[in-house]
């Protein structure tokens, strides 16, 4: 794993620290290049059951890519490199972004490809490419556009503008935005309500969510239903309806 990622896991928790601070947490190529085979450990993981990526020293989720390399990589490199953005999307698991501050560039394009984005009031979020002669290149135009619509989009990214946390929820970017003594309660809290869910149910839900969200209404509505009768056939399914009728709590280990 390189050396500016760390993790710490706790009662089926796993936080992925992004840990370059005196570069505000941007993203080196050797970085993206760490995230796939991160994932992939946490998808393989039975005890992980949610995933958290923070970013460390309270200033940066993360500042976006480290610019320092970008002259550096050809054009082939750069449609790879995209695509290392994308594992968070791609984890069967519930993936939150818990953000604290700075959320810009590749950083904003990882926490667009979580499933939830809790902030602080004073975190700040922009796509400034354009402002570099390029534009984001890792997922960010699409997933922006489809949270946010097309009008706000344009005028996030085409004038490169920031904008903090209040109005990122009120757009729809993030999930929630909180003040800074709540933060750690709102992710702790969010994190252990999903741990609680039956992990099999958790992961069919994020894949039909996600692959169903562009396809043709009766084709997601297909996918849906087989997802649901597919989860019939396993344990979980059984626990929780034997428990609903027992009156008692559930116990799912995600069989």
């Amino acid at each position: 794993m390189n050396e500016n990622f760390r993790i710490e896991k706790a009662q089926n928790v796993a936080t992925l620290w992004i840990d370059r601070q005196e570069k505000r947490n941007t993203l080196t190529v050797e970085m993206r290049e760490a995230l796939p085979a991160i994932f992939q450990e946490f998808d393989r993981e039975d005890e992980v059951r949610v995933v958290v990526i923070r970013g460390a020293g309270g200033q940066a989720f993360s500042a976006g890519g480290d610019l320092t390399q970008f002259l550096e990589l050809d054009p082939w490199e750069l449609e790879q490199w995209g695509d290392t953005l994308t594992w968070a999307e791609r984890c069967r698991k519930p993936v939150i972004a818990a953000i604290d501050g700075f959320t810009m560039g590749a950083g904003l394009e990882l926490a667009l490809a979580c499933d939830f984005r809790i902030a602080t009031h004073k975190s700040e979020f922009a796509f400034p490419e354009i402002r570099l002669g390029m534009i984001p290149g890792s997922g960010g135009t699409q997933r922006a556009l489809r949270l946010i619509g097309a009008t706000r989009a344009k005028l996030f990214m085409m004038t490169g503008q920031r904008i903090k946390g209040p109005q990122a929820e009120a757009w729809g970017l993030i999930t929630r935005s909180v003040p800074e003594d709540q933060f750690d309660a709102a992710v702790n809290d969010l994190a252990a309500e999903l741990a609680a869910m039956p992990p099999l149910a958790l992961r069919t839900l994020k894949s039909v969510l996600n692959l169903g969200a562009d396809a043709p209404l009766e084709t997601a509505i297909a996918l849906e239903r087989k997802a649901y009768a597919w989860l019939r056939s396993t344990a979980d399914y059984e626990e929780g309806v034997t428990a609903f009728l027992e009156k008692r709590a559930p116990k799912f280990q995600g069989k």
